[in-house]
Parts: C-alpha cells; sequence; structure tokens
C-alpha cells in the first residue's frame, strides 16, 4: 500500500502531460479552424442562389440521355460541354442522380471540395515549412481571395476545384514519399494517380507536371546527384503529360480546335492580366491590361523570377506554380475569366506566405510578443479584406441567377411536358434571355433540362416572333415575359414592337 501512495504521483504526471500535449496540438491548429469558418461564412449566403446558364449544358446532357450515352459522348467529345473532363463529368452525373436540381446541394460539393484543397495546402506548407503562421496564411489567402471569384460559388467551375485538390494531392504525396527517404512506393504511385486524376478533371492540370518536377529535382536530385534515378522517376510524369496532351489536341475534338486558342501578342497581355489579378483582385477581369495591371503584373513576374533563383524550394516550386497554373488559359483568344486564377492561387499564396513569414522570423528576434501580435492582425486584415472582396464580387454575379430560376419555374408552370421534336418560344421584349449567344448553347440545354433531348427553349422579341410565326405551322409553344413572369399566350396576342 505504501508502494502505491508513494509512486501515485508519477502515474499523474503523464497522464497530465499527455492532456497538456493534446490541448496544445488543437490549440495549434485553432488558426485554420478559424480559416474554414471565415470561408464557410462567406459562402453560405450563396448556397441559396440557383443554377447559372452555364449550369444547363450540363443538366441537359445528363437528362436528355442514359448513363452509357453520356459517358461515350463525353468520352469521344461530342457532348455539348466544349472540353474533355471525363472525371468531372461522370461527377456532375452523380451529383444529378443525388441532387436533381436542386442547386444548393451542388454548391456544397464545390464548397466542399475547395475547403479540402484548402486544407491540404495548409498541411503541405506546414509540414515542409514547419512554420504555423506561414500555413496559416497560404491557406488563408488561398481560401478567401477574390482572385478567384466566382470558382467556388460558380457549379460548372468544379473542374477548376476537384482538380486543384487531386493536383495539391500529389504535390503532398510526392513531398511524403522524399520525406520517407523514397523507400515508401505507395506515396510515389498516389502522387502520380493523383497527376492524371487531375488531368481527367480538368485538361490544364497537365501543366502541374512542371511543379512536380521542380520540386522533386530540389528536394531528392540536389540532395541525392543521382540523374538516372530522378529520370526513371520522373519518367511516368512527364510521359503521361505527352500521352494525355497529344491525344487531346490530336483528335480534331471541339473546344481544342484553333477557333479557341493559338499563339499571338494577346499570350503575354493575358498573362500580366492574370498575373496582376493574383495580387490585385479588384473589379472585372479584362482583356486589356491597364497600366496599373501592367505594373502590378510585372511586379508578381519579378518576385516570382527572385523567389526562384535564392528559393527557398518551396518558394521556387511555388514560383514555378504561378506561371504554370496560367499556361493552359492564356491562350485564349475569346475571353478571359477569374476562375483561370485558381490553379495558381495556392502558389502565388505560399510566396506571400513564405515573404510574411521571413518578416515575421525577424521580428521575433527584436520583439517577440509584439511580432506575434502583428502576425495575428496581418492575418485579420487579410482575411477581412478578402472576404469582403470576394463577398462584394460575387454578389452581383448569383443575383443574375434570379433570371434562369424564373426561367426554368415559369416553364415548368406552364407547360409541364412538351412532346419531343418541338421548341417552346419566350417573347422577350425586356432582354432577359435574347442574347444571340445564348440560343444554341444555354437556350437550348434549357429545353433539354427541362423536356428532354428533342425540345429546344428560344428567346425572342415579339417583333421577331411576328415575323417568325410566317414559318410556323401548327399552334406553337408560346410565353411572354410580363410583369416580371411567363404567361402562356396566343400568337394573335403577341404585339410586335
Amino acid at each position: 500500500m505504501a508502494v502505491a501512495v508513494t509512486h501515485a504521483p508519477a502515474y499523474e504526471r503523464p497522464d497530465a502531460r499527455a492532456l497538456t500535449s493534446v490541448a496544445r496540438a488543437v490549440l495549434r491548429h485553432v488558426p485554420i479552424a478559424l480559416v474554414v469558418g471565415l470561408i464557410v461564412g462567406i459562402h453560405l449566403p450563396s448556397l441559396r442562389y440557383s443554377f447559372f446558364g452555364d449550369d444547363f449544358v450540363v443538366l441537359g446532357d445528363i437528362h436528355s440521355r442514359t448513363f452509357p450515352a453520356y459517358a461515350r459522348d463525353v468520352l469521344l467529345l461530342r457532348d455539348l460541354t466544349p472540353n474533355w473532363r471525363p472525371l468531372a463529368m461522370l461527377v456532375y452525373w452523380g451529383e444529378y442522380q443525388a441532387f436533381g436540381t436542386n442547386a444548393m446541394g451542388w454548391r456544397i460539393v464545390n464548397l466542399s471540395l475547395h475547403i479540402g484543397a484548402v486544407l491540404l495546402l495548409y498541411t503541405l506548407v506546414l509540414s515542409m515549412t514547419k512554420r504555423l503562421f506561414v500555413a496559416t496564411l497560404a491557406a488563408l489567402i488561398f481560401g478567401v481571395s477574390a482572385s478567384a471569384v466566382h470558382t467556388v460559388t460558380y457549379i460548372t467551375a468544379l473542374p477548376h476545384v476537384l482538380s486543384e485538390l487531386f493536383l495539391l494531392g500529389a504535390l503532398y504525396s510526392l513531398y511524403r514519399y522524399v520525406e520517407s527517404g523514397e523507400r515508401r512506393a505507395a506515396w510515389y504511385w498516389l502522387s502520380f494517380l493523383s497527376f492524371v486524376l487531375g488531368f481527367l478533371a480538368n485538361e490544364g492540370g497537365v501543366v502541374m507536371a512542371a511543379v512536380l518536377i521542380v520540386y522533386f529535382a530540389g528536394a531528392s536530385l540536389w540532395r541525392r546527384r543521382d540523374a538516372l534515378d530522378f529520370a526513371v522517376k520522373m519518367a511516368p510524369f512527364a510521359v503521361a503529360s505527352v500521352l494525355l496532351v497529344g491525344g487531346l489536341s490530336g483528335c480534331g475534338c471541339q473546344g481544342v480546335d484553333g477557333g479557341f486558342y493559338g499563339l499571338g501578342w494577346h499570350i503575354p497581355r493575358e498573362t500580366w492580366v492574370y498575373m496582376s489579378r493574383l495580387a490585385y483582385p479588384v473589379g472585372a477581369i479584362r482583356k486589356e491590361p491597364t497600366a496599373v495591371e501592367w505594373a502590378v503584373g510585372s511586379a508578381v513576374a519579378a518576385w516570382c523570377i527572385f523567389f526562384f533563383v535564392r528559393g527557398p524550394n518551396i518558394a521556387r516550386v511555388a514560383a514555378v506554380g504561378v506561371v504554370a497554373g496560367l499556361m493552359p488559359y492564356v491562350p485564349s483568344k475569346l475571353w478571359t475569366a477569374t476562375r483561370y486564377t485558381y490553379l495558381s492561387l495556392p502558389f502565388f499564396a505560399i510566396l506571400v506566405a513564405v515573404a510574411a513569414g521571413w518578416a515575421h522570423q525577424h521580428a521575433v528576434r527584436f520583439n517577440r510578443y509584439a511580432a506575434h501580435v502583428l502576425a495575428a492582425a496581418a492575418l485579420v486584415a487579410v482575411g477581412g479584406l478578402y472576404a469582403w472582396q470576394t463577398t462584394s464580387q460575387t454578389e452581383p454575379f448569383l443575383q443574375d441567377t434570379a433570371r434562369w430560376q424564373l426561367l426554368a419555374r415559369d416553364l415548368r408552370e406552364q407547360y409541364p411536358t412538351v412532346p419531343p421534336g418541338h421548341t417552346v418560344y419566350v417573347v422577350d421584349d425586356q432582354g432577359q434571355w435574347t442574347n444571340p449567344y445564348w440560343q444554341s448553347g444555354w437556350m437550348l440545354s434549357v429545353g433539354r433540362a427541362l423536356y428532354g433531348r428533342d425540345v429546344a427553349v428560344r428567346a425572342v422579341t415579339s417583333a421577331d416572333f411576328e415575323r417568325l410565326q410566317r414559318s410556323l405551322s401548327g399552334v406553337p409553344y408560346l410565353v411572354e415575359l410580363k410583369q416580371g413572369r411567363l404567361e402562356r399566350v396566343t400568337p394573335a396576342m403577341v404585339k410586335g414592337e
């Protein structure tokens, strides 16, 4: 009994130490929990919005055919979506089976994947730098920056979010493989698999092979000095890149021909626009950069060069990632979009976080507590600014989904079913849906999404309908926009203006 009493404290101290260790571990990750809370908070209001025009292309494709026919057309690039993204299209099919035309479910999937990518970036940076502040800041910038505004809330931007998750996973898995002394082959093959899945989710993800090769060169080749080993281990990534890109570009399919992409002055011009957007995410993105955007883009380019030359290795990798992530999109001759910065954004966030971490490390030498207070203030300021920018720029875009919600809802009410081979005409003198660019894509897909493969919806002005009805036989399926609602009308009721 005496022995038991004498040694009682010896049993209590380890328990106390264990509890203290657990508490410290939990408190250590409170900042990233707050970052995730902020991400959810700024995107929570967006969950109530409906589908946008582009979303109906996916809905129409899935609703209007069987799964085998849908999968075949996706693989052969014969579907309405002008991109070869079979994995993303498979996820769309699963979402449709789970949520149907309830847009909230689709939006939750996008948000969940984005949060997953943020957590993966946090884990990667924390593992490579062992700096909590650097990892948290990188995750914060990537999580809430308006550089990629609309990406998370744009349902058919899923390929960008899904691909990013897999590609960050490829880099993290390769890092774990190197840290295991290159003995745990499962991490290597998981990296390769994640890389291929990233391409299948979004064909632009193939550029991440450059990031993986640069990382492995700095982390393995530099240390081992074994060029043959490096070449053998990077060969699968390089060969997969050549095969995947070669097969896609050589197919002559829609979305990969010269009408969409080409060489020219627009490539450096759009590169500077996107690089300036990463650092200066304010306002609409344009094809012609302003003087401010030329200056900011030049500063970002110089910054990438500096970090690539001076390191550390994570910064070199990030510098390559910033530039490589833009390369699939700058050859586009038709448009620019903020979602095209999403692939580069986590790497830009790493560069900012590494620079801020360097400043914080030096500030700690002068006054530890003041440095920590300033670091916390910086996180709050950056998070608040970017959250405000993201919310203010996303809200107008999401409000535009109201017109598509009205169209789908009222068409269902006025015509619950429409036989195959018919067109539903929407007389619209207010310009809600009469954009000519929308008729063969979005409006056609609305018909498919609501009624099936051989039903189209077309929006025309009343004057255009009066001219058009002379060539129509029978009684057309016809609605007119009146006082914010679509009402069923007859041709005699339509008065051309």
